[in-house]
């Protein structure tokens, strides 16, 4: 059963959208690309300005393994340094797949 991961954040001070674009694409590039657990991520902006990373892995067992991994990346330091996950921000929440869709 796939897992999506919901992690909202807002921009930490003195950081812009654009430095957050390019955080992300090299967290993607050379992070999440080459993790295999990992099916898709997408990055969004809310209408409030704030942001949410979104991450569907595989199973339970490969988020686990991605988000172990994350701790000893520097990659992901840097990107998780564009973020200010302060007040309210930070919570991941945890979606388990029940179906999905595609159009025909």
């Amino acid at each position: 059963m796939t897992v999506t991961v919901l992690a909202p954040f807002r921009l930490a001070p003195g950081k812009t959208e654009q430095d957050l674009i390019a955080a992300s694409s090299v967290f993607d590039r050379d992070f999440v690309s080459r993790q295999p657990g990992v099916l898709r991520r997408e990055l969004l902006r809310k209408t409030d300005g704030s942001y949410i990373d979104v991450v569907q892995f595989r199973s339970q067992e490969d988020m686990e393994e991605v988000v172990g991994a994350e701790m000893a990346s520097e990659v992901c330091h840097a990107f998780f340094a564009v973020m200010d996950i302060s007040e309210g921000g930070g919570r991941h929440e945890v979606c388990a797949s029940l179906a999905t869709y595609a159009p025909v």
